[in-house]
């Protein structure tokens, strides 16, 4: 409060003009699905092999979050947000009297299962094996290596099953006797806790059925993210065509514009990878080197070799297998002369239903990232008192972003007279309207050669 009575020279400094607005990170990309350790139903931030070795480097082994961390690393860029819902205590099964086969050069045998828990008992026929004077076991591999070759050797263990992991605990919910979210839920946290939502959602593996691909779809809506969808394996090209119909028998029944359908699996370092994970870790290295607004397609798959299902692919051939999954809104691999493998298509899953610029994943991103990043400057001017200031602050700060942005190719900004502006502000609104036009991939280079005599001319000119 100023001073009833003052004799001098005083400074009241009023913060004045428009805000910085800052872009949100958009290379942040969640994964949920289970691993034979690590913690069980918590948001775990990583970015690096070391990070995730956490959760183990056991790959092949039936869980698909070291798979997906093996591949999505390869891009290293962006964040992950990882939830495993693998819980040991819940998800397990035994094995009694397993035959173990031992090496005879290494003394060492292994486990038909990983994953192993504590209780287990190592034998050779009858007689009882001690650890450390016998034997040592790696329980997250299930390796054996003996001290001395045994005659008859067999275990019998408990190991985390990730075979009894259900939709159920993937979709996950809000635990009202823990206060605690399970499963893609847990994803609506991140935002409270590391001040940034994921932008794209994957469930490696367990995709597969429609239940879950719906429920990530529910979820990137949410977050305004988009989820990949991998076809399952083992899905022919006829399939995946006839999936985004009435008739389709895959998890490609939807016309979301949060959602982007891939097919089909890619053969890399690991056996058959998801081409979805892929598409995640590419996304977040376009992201990082180049920007949201550049699109992933046409850029190198890394570690891949080959396809599960081999296409047709021409740049200049409307009828190749990659250009009708294409037309059909499904993102492919393009294999061609001297090109490698490369991701292939720009368009949401609400394509060709849907027409609208928003059906390419960079337009849909880049509104996406634009929309927030204006949201989270804007409380600054929550509870302000409307005035001129208050609007020419706000407008300008708004105006000067959208007119430094290298995503988009204009915009226009002001107070939204499609409203009684009076009676809006007498209400404690102020409503504001932008449009903006982002910036699309060419995606179709169209050239026309015209053949004429009328050249013919030169020759005569030139003597």
């Amino acid at each position: 409060m100023a001073a009833a009575f003052h004799h001098g020279t005083e400074t009241q400094r009023v913060d004045g003009g428009s805000n910085a607005v800052y872009t949100v990170d958009g290379a942040i990309t969640a994964m949920v699905g289970t691993a034979p350790i690590g913690a069980v139903n918590e948001l775990t931030v990583c970015s690096t092999i070391k990070d995730f070795s956490q959760f183990s480097a056991l790959t092949n082994a039936g869980f698909p979050l070291p798979d997906a961390a093996n591949i999505w690393t390869r891009y290293a860029s962006g964040v992950a947000y990882v939830v495993n819902v693998c819980d040991p205590a819940k998800h397990k099964s035994q094995v009694s009297d397993e035959v173990l086969t031992v090496d005879a050069d290494t003394l060492t045998a292994k486990t038909k299962h990983p994953a192993l828990q504590s209780g287990y008992t190592v034998s050779d026929g009858d007689s009882p094996l001690a650890e450390g004077e016998n034997y040592t076991i790696d329980m997250v591999s299930g390796e054996i290596t003996f001290t001395a070759k045994p005659v008859a050797p067999k275990i019998s263990y408990t190991y985390t099953d990730p075979t009894k992991v259900t939709e159920a605990d993937i979709i996950g919910g809000y635990v009202a006797a823990t206060g605690k979210r399970t499963g893609l839920e847990l994803l609506t946290e991140g935002y409270n806790r590391y001040g940034a939502d994921a932008k794209i959602v994957i469930v490696p593996e367990y995709d597969k059925t429609a239940k879950v691909a719906a429920a990530a779809i529910t979820l990137a809506t949410k977050l305004q993210a988009i989820a990949y969808i991998d076809a399952p394996t083992g899905t022919t090209l006829s399939k995946a065509l006839e999936g985004r119909g009435a008739l389709g028998t895959i998890n490609f029944q939807t016309s979301s514009d949060r959602a982007e359908l891939f097919f089909p699996h890619v053969i890399g370092t690991l056996g058959v990878e998801s081409l979805a994970t892929h598409a995640a870790g590419l996304r977040m290295k376009t992201d990082v080197e180049q920007g949201y607004w550049f699109s992933k397609s046409n850029r190198e798959l890394l570690g891949v070799t080959g396809l599960e299902i081999g296409l047709t692919a021409r740049a200049d051939d409307p009828q190749s297998e990659t250009n009708r999954l294409n037309e059909k809104g499904i993102t492919t691999v393009f294999n061609s002369y001297g090109t490698g493998y490369r991701l292939w298509g720009n368009r949401l899953a609400c394509f060709p239903t849907v027409t609208h610029i928003k059906n390419f994943e960079v337009a849909q991103r880049t509104g996406d990232l634009i929309d927030e990043s204006i949201r989270r400057v804007e409380l600054q001017y929550i509870d302000r008192p409307i005035d001129d200031a208050l609007l020419d602050s706000l407008l300008e700060t708004i105006r000067t972003y959208l007119s430094t942005l290298p995503s988009i190719v204009g915009f226009s900004l002001d107070l939204d007279y499609d409203y009684d502006l009076v009676d809006a502000f007498s209400k404690g609104q102020v409503p504001i309207v932008y449009e903006y036009t982002p910036k699309l991939p060419a995606e179709r280079i169209s050239n026309k050669s015209v053949m004429t005599r009328k050249y013919l001319a030169n020759l005569v000119s030139g003597n």
